[in-house]
């Protein structure tokens, strides 16, 4: 194409841009942004089409074959695309008279894969593998399963799709892009295909906001007779490859790598409403946040302990407190409850039985004395006896968020993160009767 013929099409393009912007304002309606959607994605694909051309045009006028370097065009036609949407979304949302279907966030999601695809078959490059520094957010309900086992199976989806379509809303809101769903997890990237720090800044007050969506979403389920869910989030930021994972059959354009896995590592350790930054994520906002001190982690692969932060706040100009965890807001009162424990790791619960005594208990938690160490940070499994609780509870599973060393044994504090609803609200009823008569259990 020569330079007369560019600079029609360019003049063509325009003045369809103008027609339509004077009519979506003289007439603003649906159509009117539909059609400046529209014209959006011509405008976009005739300009990179024009730029692709550039580049190639003296390798082909001189028959030599374009470096690798010009072909691989995946971060381009990624950006492109997200400009894209973003472009489409604010010309809707802006016309006064249009519903915007970019508040249900799965119509947003999916106008990103398509046009994704459309930019793939445009060029004729596939979306190969490439390393992308990254921010990956990772968050999951907290014994989901075991919550909702009393929920029918429409309860079960109602309640997913409620949650799922609200915390998409605040990613994609926050500048993120949701990579997938896993069970009732999600897994979402921000600052692809670089991280800069108003990524990582973007990614920690999306998780802020997550947080602080429960407490209304807690609200209707309560509303609709359903049990309080509760969320855990960590956030790493990395290197990663991003590319096409799948087959012919099903493929996925997604992240994968070792910062991906330790992000998995890092949620797995955050306990109810909780958000853990890793030190290469806190490191470079650490001027914005508050966190907690420090705990440290052995994770696989890893020769050192890895420190991950507790996020409490951020500062100017988000101004955003993370909710405080129920377990911190219970009242806790001085019992001497003997009970039996059993260490797990990952999802197996070990052989060994570990005597131990409670020495206070809400019921969010408790804190207890063990002539056996464990290591902070290990989740533990037991039962109430029944003249505790006037029966047997269900099993009972918690974190040691802390663990020190007392005159012949060892006091820890756990955190319950796996409890049984009726379980929690007999040692709630438990507690107000030795407030109110002040006698103790044992």
């Amino acid at each position: 194409m020569n330079r007369k013929t560019e600079l029609i099409e360019r003049a063509a393009i325009a003045l369809l841009s103008v027609l339509l912007v004077f009519n979506a304002i003289l007439q603003p309606s649906v159509p009117s942004a539909a059609a400046l959607g529209i014209c959006a994605v011509l405008i976009v694909l005739t300009l990179f089409s024009q730029h692709k051309r550039r580049i190639s045009a003296p390798y082909r006028s001189s028959g030599l074959l374009m470096p690798q370097s010009l072909l691989n065009r995946d971060q381009e036609i990624e950006l492109l695309t997200d400009r894209l949407v973003s472009a489409v979304e604010d010309m809707i949302s802006k016309n006064p008279e249009s519903v915007n279907p970019f508040k249900r966030a799965v119509v947003r999601q999916e106008l990103h894969r398509r046009l994704g695809s459309i930019f793939e078959e445009t060029t004729s490059h596939p979306l190969d593998g490439q390393s992308i520094e990254a921010t990956i957010l990772l968050s999951d309900l907290r014994g989901f399963s075991y919550m909702t086992r009393g929920c029918s199976a429409q309860e079960v989806v109602g309640m997913l799709n409620r949650y799922f379509t609200r915390m998409c809303e605040i990613i994609y809101d926050c500048g993120g892009r949701v990579d997938k769903f896993m069970g009732d997890s999600i897994m979402a990237l921000f600052g692809t295909p670089l991280s800069s720090r108003k990524e990582v800044e973007h990614a920690a007050c999306c998780a802020a906001r997550m947080q602080i969506a429960m407490d209304a979403y807690n609200k209707e389920n309560e509303r609709l007779g359903l049990p309080n869910l509760y969320m855990g989030i960590g956030i790493n930021t990395g290197e990663a490859v991003i590319g096409k994972i799948g087959s012919d059959l099903y493929s996925d354009y997604t992240v994968v790598g070792d910062e991906v896995n330790l992000t998995s590592r890092v949620e797995a350790h955050s306990l109810r409403g909780q958000i853990l930054l890793s030190e290469n994520t806190y490191e470079r906002i650490k001027d914005l946040v508050q966190v907690r001190e420090p705990i440290s982690i052995a994770v696989k692969g890893k020769s050192e302990p890895v420190p991950l932060y507790e996020l409490l706040y951020i500062g100017e100009p988000y101004n955003l407190q993370v909710p405080d965890r129920e377990a911190r807001r219970t009242r806790r009162v001085d019992v001497n409850i003997p009970f039996e424990f059993q260490a797990c790791e990952g999802r197996i619960v070990r052989s060994g039985l570990h005597e131990g005594r409670i020495i206070n208990i809400s019921a969010g938690g408790m804190f207890a004395s063990t002539p056996v160490e464990v290591t902070p940070y290990t989740n533990i499994r037991f039962k109430l006896k029944v003249d505790v609780l006037g029966r047997e509870s269900a099993d009972i599973y918690g974190t040691i968020l802390r663990m020190r060393r007392n005159t012949g044994s060892y006091e820890m504090n756990v955190e319950f993160t796996l409890i049984d609803p009726g379980d929690r609200n007999l040692i709630k009823k438990m507690v107000d009767r030795i407030v109110s008569t002040g006698l103790s259990a044992a």
